[in-house]
């Protein structure tokens, strides 16, 4: 758990709030009434991308009502602003719109758009939307852009990692916790798909043990784009976990997949769309859509 830092400010507050009770004032002395809080926002943005950095990067958000509840918003204006060390008001430095993303089961879903940051430091993200009772509100959410993202960027070679493929293997629960899983994901490995000069569809994902429950639909969204483009590009599946098919108490007993560290991956489910050169050409934190694959991937065909 952190320590949370000592403040001189509330030390010397601290003091003088002593000072005042031991100092034999009159009983009369008035005692100021406490200020009242102001009450929560109509509405709170919750960020989901964690890898953000200097320039373009595509953002997901959800919204959530002051009972933290989910709110559907089909579109939403985007404000990016940045916090100026040292000062009150922050700065508008980009704008823009955000389009809401079902996910595969249930109704609910998130907000996606793409924005881009000049700045390294502290941002808010500000959405203006309308609260539960339908009356215009604006959202806050907080951020940090980074020189660099800690996976791969934006026009960087794609790591050569080597990973597991289905050669030889009666059983690919191994190497997969998918429960139907798709054998042409498990065809190639990276560094071999990386020297076919075709361009490469790669998703992390954990199945059976995801946090977000969309690991398991973000891979067989990768099989359905497959099924389109497989004559001119490669797919491929990694799993998060080394040995998906060794499971003690609900969870994998290895750990986790030398390509997940090769590639630096904070979290899961994450797509890479790789260009013919081998270089990322984009990539989509968390649940991602077929339509934003096929379209990022027709970029580089």
């Amino acid at each position: 758990m952190a320590v949370k830092a000592w403040r001189p400010g509330f030390l010397w507050g601290m003091w003088l709030l002593l000072a005042v009770a031991c100092s034999g004032a009159p009983a009369s002395t008035p005692i100021p009434a406490a200020t009242p809080l102001p009450p929560p926002p109509e509405v709170n943005v919750i960020i989901i991308t964690q890898d953000l950095a200097l320039g373009s990067n595509r953002m997901v958000f959800g919204l959530v009502d002051r009972d933290g509840m989910p709110l559907r918003r089909d579109k939403a204006q985007l404000r990016a602003i940045y916090l100026t060390p040292g000062q009150q008001e922050g700065e508008v430095r980009d704008t823009g719109v955000a389009e809401f993303k079902q996910w595969p089961a249930g109704p609910q879903g998130v907000l996606t758009a793409t924005m881009n940051f000049d700045r390294t430091g502290f941002w808010q993200l500000a959405v203006d939307t309308t609260g539960p009772d339908g009356s215009p509100a604006v959202g806050l959410g907080a951020f940090e852009v980074k020189e660099k993202t800690e996976t791969p960027s934006l026009g960087d070679p794609a790591p050569r990692s080597v990973t597991p493929t289905g050669e030889g293997l009666d059983d690919l629960s191994t190497i997969t916790s998918s429960t139907e899983p798709d054998p042409d994901l498990y065809r190639l490995s990276i560094d071999q798909a990386l020297d076919t000069g075709k361009p490469l569809v790669v998703v992390f994902a954990t199945p059976a043990f995801c946090v977000s429950a969309t690991c398991g639909p973000q891979v067989e969204i990768v099989s359905q784009v497959k099924e389109k483009f497989s004559d001119r590009a490669n797919f491929i599946h990694v799993e998060v976990f080394e040995n998906p098919h060794l499971i003690e108490g609900n969870r994998p007993t290895g750990g986790l997949a030398p390509a997940v560290n090769e590639w630096n991956l904070p979290s899961e489910p994450w797509t890479f769309i790789i260009d013919k050169q081998g270089k990322v050409h984009a990539k989509f934190e968390q649940f991602t859509t077929a339509e934003e694959i096929e379209a990022a991937l027709r970029e580089v065909l």
